[in-house]
C-alpha cells in the first residue's frame, strides 16, 4: 500500500508497488528485468483461412524476440494481390489500368497496397466486412472531401461506377465480404514508412511542422457538421466516454452497445471497475469542462508516419481511418501522445522514454495558427492519461470479432488501456505531465 492508500495518480511518494494496479506492477518488474503475466486467458480462436496474413515480406516488420509491443501491429490480412487491384481499379466511375503493385502495408488493421497505373499511383485499402462495412466508412471519406475542399492537402476518394457494378457505393466498392476504397498518391516523402506508432519526430522543427498541420486540420474541420454514426464500430476513435459526468452509467451503455467488448470482459474476467479507478482522478478534471468545447472531426490518429513531408513540415496528411466527431483539442492530445511518448519502450522497462521537447514543440507549432483557449489549457494534461482509454476498450471488438486474435485483444486491455494509463502514475509520467503544463 501507497504511504496515502490505495495507489492513485495523485500519490508521489515513488516508493510502493502494493497498492499498484496489476499492470502498473508489471511496469516495474519489467524494468527490473522480469517479465509477468497478470493472468491466464483463454485458449485462442481458432481463425478461418482468409484471416490468416499473406505478406509479400519486404513490408513486413521484424520481430525477432516476438515483442508483444511490436506483434500488436504487425499485419494481420493477405495481401492485395494484382489481379485483385486490377479488378478493383477497372470499377471506378473512370477506370484505371493497374500495371504494378509497388508496395504492401504491414499494419493490422486493413490490407493496402500502392499500385502504379496508366494514370499514375493510386492506393488501395481494402476492410473486411466483419469489422468495418461500407456505412461507416463514407463518414470519413467525405470528411476528407471536406478537408480537400478547405485547403488541406489530402487526397479524396475516387468514386465506383454503381450503374455497372453491383456492391458500388459513392467512393466505396463491396465485393463478397471485402470492402475497398480507392485514392491518389499523396505527394510528398514518406520518410517515417517503418517508424512505429510512438517514435518521435526526428527533429523539433518537424515537431512544430505536425503541430501546425494540426492545427490547419481544425480550423479546415469548422463547419463539417455530420455527426457522428450511432452505429459503433472497431475503428472510431472517439474521447467522450471518460469525460462523461456519470462515467459509470455511460460505461454500462457502452459497453451494451459493444456486445464484443462486454463477451470478452465476462470471459476473460478482468476486475475492470479495479481497473477504471486510476482513471477516475483523471476524469474528475476533464469532465466539468471538456462539454464546453465545440465540436469538431478530427483525424484521430496523428502520428508522423501519417503525414508525409517536404523539408521540415508535412505536405500531405493521410490513413483517415479512425476520423470522427470530437472536439479539435482531441488531436492536438493525440499527437502529443503519439508523439512524445515512447510507449513500446516504456512497457520494455525504460520508463523515461517520453520527450518533453517534442511535446513542447508540438504545442508551440500549433498555437502558431491556433492559441488554445483557457478551458483547453486546463483539460488538455488531464486529457492525456485518458487518450486512449475509450479507444484502447473499443478495439477489443476489432481483435475479437476481425482477426480473431485473443492475445491482441489482451493487449489492448493489459498494455494499452492499463498500463499506459498507469505509467502516467509513475514519477517519470508525473514529471512528462508537470512539463506539458509549463508549456501551456
Amino acid at each position: 500500500m501507497c504511504c496515502r492508500g490505495p495507489w492513485s495518480p495523485a500519490c508521489s511518494c515513488g516508493c510502493c508497488i502494493e497498492g499498484l494496479p496489476v499492470l502498473a506492477r508489471w511496469i516495474v518488474l519489467r524494468a527490473d528485468g522480469l517479465r509477468s503475466r497478470p493472468r491466464r486467458r483463454s485458449l485462442p480462436i481458432r481463425k478461418p483461412d482468409w484471416r490468416k496474413p499473406i505478406s509479400c515480406g519486404a513490408c513486413a516488420m521484424d520481430n525477432p524476440e516476438n515483442n508483444a509491443q511490436l506483434d500488436i501491429v504487425q499485419q494481420r490480412w493477405r495481401d492485395i494481390t494484382l489481379p485483385e487491384a486490377r479488378r478493383v481499379l477497372l470499377a471506378l466511375a473512370e477506370p484505371l489500368s493497374a500495371s504494378a503493385l509497388i508496395s504492401c502495408s504491414a499494419r493490422p488493421t486493413a490490407a493496402g497496397a500502392m499500385v502504379a497505373t496508366d494514370c499514375g499511383n493510386v492506393y488501395i485499402k481494402r476492410y473486411h466486412a466483419s469489422v468495418r462495412d461500407a456505412c461507416t466508412i463514407h463518414p470519413y471519406q467525405r470528411y476528407v472531401a471536406w478537408l480537400a475542399g478547405h485547403g488541406m492537402n489530402v487526397m479524396p476518394f475516387l468514386p465506383f461506377d454503381a450503374a455497372r457494378h453491383r456492391g458500388a457505393d459513392g467512393c466505396t466498392f463491396t465485393v463478397g465480404s471485402y470492402v475497398y476504397e480507392v485514392c491518389a498518391q499523396a505527394p510528398g516523402e514518406d520518410r517515417y514508412a517503418h517508424a512505429l506508432t510512438w517514435d518521435p519526430p526526428a527533429t523539433l522543427d518537424e515537431a512544430r511542422g505536425l503541430g501546425e498541420t494540426m492545427a490547419r486540420i481544425a480550423l479546415a474541420s469548422r463547419g463539417f457538421d455530420e455527426p457522428r454514426a450511432a452505429r459503433p464500430d472497431p475503428y472510431q476513435n472517439r474521447f467522450g466516454l471518460f469525460a462523461a459526468g456519470d462515467f459509470d452509467e455511460e460505461f454500462d451503455g457502452w459497453l451494451d452497445a459493444r456486445p464484443s467488448v462486454r463477451r470478452y470482459l465476462e470471459r476473460t474476467g478482468p476486475d475492470w471497475r479495479r481497473d477504471l479507478e486510476p482513471y477516475r482522478a483523471y476524469m474528475r478534471h476533464v469532465a466539468p469542462r471538456y462539454g464546453e468545447l465545440p465540436e469538431s472531426w478530427t483525424h484521430g490518429d496523428p502520428h508522423v508516419s501519417n503525414m508525409l513531408w517536404k523539408g521540415h513540415a508535412p505536405s500531405s496528411v493521410i490513413d483517415f481511418g479512425l476520423a470522427d466527431r470530437n472536439t479539435a483539442l482531441f488531436d492536438l492530445v493525440e499527437a502529443i501522445e503519439r508523439n512524445a511518448i515512447q510507449f513500446v519502450q516504456i512497457m520494455d522497462g525504460q520508463t523515461d522514454a517520453c520527450r518533453s521537447d517534442v511535446a513542447r514543440a508540438i504545442i508551440e507549432g500549433y498555437e502558431r495558427l491556433r492559441p488554445l483557449s483557457d478551458v483547453e489549457r486546463d483539460v488538455l494534461p488531464w486529457m492525456l492519461p485518458l487518450a486512449q482509454a475509450e479507444a484502447s476498450l473499443n478495439w477489443i471488438a476489432y481483435f475479437v470479432d476481425g482477426p480473431m486474435r485473443d492475445e491482441d485483444a489482451d493487449w489492448c486491455y493489459d498494455t494499452a488501456f492499463n498500463a499506459h494509463a498507469a505509467w502516467f502514475g509513475t514519477p517519470d509520467g508525473r514529471r512528462f505531465l508537470d512539463d506539458v503544463r509549463r508549456a501551456l
